[in-house]
């Protein structure tokens, strides 16, 4: 009795490593989403000169206020920002030529 539960259950695990195995492992790419313009409104002024200045840099014209950027977050949290809504306006407007 003993013996053929235990072929039972490595049969049973041996079936499911199997199957398990056949699954895709692969991430799906999200789906792109649309281009949209970075918000500034009620922003601090803080946010949108680190915006304007990330921006800047995603165009190849590197420019931060180093000591802002480590000191002040608002500054901080817009200039990255401005750089991925830059970098992601200019992939989806070369994506259309």
């Amino acid at each position: 009795m003993f013996k053929i539960a235990t072929i039972k259950i490595i049969l049973f695990m041996g079936l499911i490593l199997l199957l398990t195995a056949c699954g895709s492992s692969r991430k799906r790419s999200p789906q792109p989403q649309p281009y949209r313009p970075l918000d500034l409104r009620g922003q601090s002024e803080s946010f949108i000169s680190g915006a304007n200045d990330g921006c800047e840099t995603a165009h190849e014209k590197y420019k931060k206020d180093h000591e802002a950027f480590n000191n002040n977050f608002e500054y901080n949290e817009g200039w990255w920002a401005g750089r991925r809504n830059c970098e992601a306006r200019a992939k989806f407007y070369d994506d259309e030529e």
